[in-house]
């Protein structure tokens, strides 16, 4: 359960109780229920309330509302936090039990509301559902196909989705109470590496078991060029959807050869994140270089109480090659020798076959280098820390700085374990010695299964024509999602106003300030990024060398190229 969603269950609760004072005019309802909501709303928007002011704000009695107060403070509801030095002022709080017993209680009204309603058939099935006011003021219709469709009793819709916040809110929707077009029962939700796996698999069906799938950027060439996605190009002609809404680098990216197979539904900029309140404190500056960070780190962790410096993606796999790819970007390299264009061109008109490796550079030990550093101001687990766990350490505060997707805002600052929430600072990249600040961009597309039944291809382009419309973007974004690759959404001032780093996200897209080339998105992707998982990994643990694990993925990622070109020679040739 969000923020958000408590902070509206309390404006509900409130609104319930204003109507009986008409029933019964001198009625004053119950004290403690009505402090116990004003001080969790206080808490839950950041706004520091002292005794007197919670007292005035209850609705009873200013005497007896004080009363009450000492009582809950005696019994350890309420915490008290100095407001001055002197320590003869205070700020309350609630405390950390009273935390818990008002999230459960909530969940408890939550789902008695979805049972009335029919959205759910027992608490179980709580998060199958979002509390929020926009979900029932704002009609998002599904186009009328996919309505007949269900009520004729047709085949449900399947959808391969990635298991994040965002798509877990985006399954809810197609499941709430307007749409009733679909269930949750309808969506599988996956892990990174996992779903890359289930989409091969299901590729390799003689017909597809997804309707929609979604699809990370690096991963478009690699899919197109095994003919696993439809293109969407003569669906997209006769639809609404609008190619100038979005950022030309993020309508491109899903682009192959001159044919569109996906539309963008979030795009996502991995920044550095650093808590404000602990540098404002310190008096240290926000780190721009990776020399800054470690630095910082070095002189604002305190292991022996369990906070330590960054968080960072260090794990085998996929999380390792990541960070190593987006930190050369950082130093204004990249792991293929790909030419630099001023400005955005598509990755498929870069791909050739003089593509190679590019990691016998000084820029990549530089970054070897620095990842060795920040082992010394991370967590002693951090080679197994992969997205989810990076997330986790920064919202509960166990770092003071950390590199982070931009779409995890939303937990940093709505989730209700955050304790950092209004307190974290979203800054461009650290840069290398003489790098950039290379922000990546990141997310996810919409695309058909090339193998789905031909009978199905248009219901599945008019669910993700209304999942990637403004008004179900809107809707998300309103709710503390900052994603917008939609431009009529990032203009929306409802929306822009919804999270903090919303504008920033707009801004370095705007500005082109972000990149796509540290990540390429070349048929070969999946096994670069397999090789830099392995060999990183390796140099990282102490295994190999810096130059032989860089020698080692050099060579094979030279010889997975030449498998390409040496498949492309002979394909001509037999023309």
């Amino acid at each position: 359960m969000t923020e958000y969603e408590m902070l509206r269950i309390i404006d509900f609760l409130n609104d319930l109780n204003g109507p009986f004072g008409t029933v019964v005019p001198d009625s004053r309802g119950d004290p403690i229920f009505a402090l116990t909501l004003s001080l969790m709303q206080a808490h839950l928007t950041g706004r520091d309330i002292t005794k007197s002011a919670l007292a005035e704000s209850g609705g009873v009695p200013f005497v007896t509302a004080m009363r009450h107060i000492s009582q809950m403070i005696d019994d350890g509801h309420i915490m008290l936090d100095p407001r001055t030095s002197t320590g003869r002022s205070f700020y309350v709080r609630p405390s950390a039990e009273l935390m818990e017993r008002f999230t459960t209680y909530c969940r408890g009204v939550k789902a008695t509301i979805g049972r009335t309603f029919g959205t759910i058939d027992s608490i179980d099935d709580v998060d199958g559902f979002y509390f929020g006011g926009s979900n029932f003021s704002r009609v998002v219709i599904p186009p009328p196909r996919l309505q007949t469709h269900r009520a004729s009793g047709g085949k449900e819709l399947r959808f391969l989705f990635r298991k994040d916040n965002y798509f877990e809110a985006l399954r809810n929707t197609w499941a709430d109470l307007r749409s009733n077009v679909g269930s949750i029962q309808n969506v599988d939700l996956l892990p990174l590496p996992h779903l890359y796996d289930r989409i091969i698999e299901n590729g390799g069906r003689a017909t597809s078991e997804f309707d929609v799938i979604c699809v990370n950027k690096p991963w478009v060439g690699d899919l197109v060029n095994r003919g696993l996605v439809r293109p969407l190009d003569d669906l997209i002609g006769q639809s609404h959807v609008q190619p100038l809404d979005f950022s030309p680098m993020v309508w491109e990216s899903a682009s192959w050869q001159g044919a569109q197979y996906g539309v963008p539904i979030y795009t996502t900029v991995e920044l550095f994140l650093a808590r404000q309140d602990v540098f404002e404190r310190s008096g240290i500056a926000y780190p721009r270089t990776f020399d800054q960070v470690i630095e910082a780190g070095r002189a604002l962790q305190r292991p022996e109480e369990g906070l330590y410096g960054v968080a960072w993606n260090g794990a085998r796999g996929m999380p390792v090659a990541n960070t190593f790819m987006v930190l050369l970007g950082s130093c204004n390299s990249a792991c293929l020798n790909l030419p630099r264009r001023r400005i955005h061109t598509p990755m498929h008109d870069l791909v050739s076959d003089k593509l190679r490796a590019q990691l016998l550079t000084d820029q990549a030990f530089e970054v070897l280098d620095y990842m060795h550093r920040l082992k010394e101001v991370s967590h002693p687990d951090v080679l197994a820390m992969d997205w989810d766990r990076r997330v986790d350490a920064l919202l509960t505060g166990k770092t003071v700085m950390g590199y982070c997707w931009s779409m995890h805002a939303a937990l940093m600052e709505y989730h209700v374990k955050s304790v950092v929430s209004r307190r974290m600072r979203y800054l461009e990249q650290p840069k290398g010695k003489a790098g950039m600040h290379a922000n990546p961009v990141g997310g996810f597309h919409l695309m058909i299964p090339s193998n789905l039944a031909e009978d199905r291809v248009q219901l599945a382009f008019d669910a993700i024509s209304w999942m990637c419309s403004p008004e179900v973007m809107k809707e998300h974004v309103s709710e503390g999602f900052p994603v917008a690759p939609r431009f009529s959404v990032a203009a929306d001032p409802e929306a822009a106003a919804s999270s903090p780093v919303m504008g920033v996200v707009d801004r370095l897209l705007r500005s082109n300030s972000v990149c796509t080339w540290s990540r390429p998105a070349v048929p070969e992707f999946h096994g670069i990024e397999t090789i830099l998982g392995e060999e990183i990994h390796a140099a990282l643990r102490g295994d190999a060398t810096d130059r032989e694990a860089l020698e080692r993925a050099q060579r094979r990622i030279d010889d997975l190229l030449r498998v390409r070109n040496v498949a492309a020679v002979q394909g001509v040739s037999a023309q």
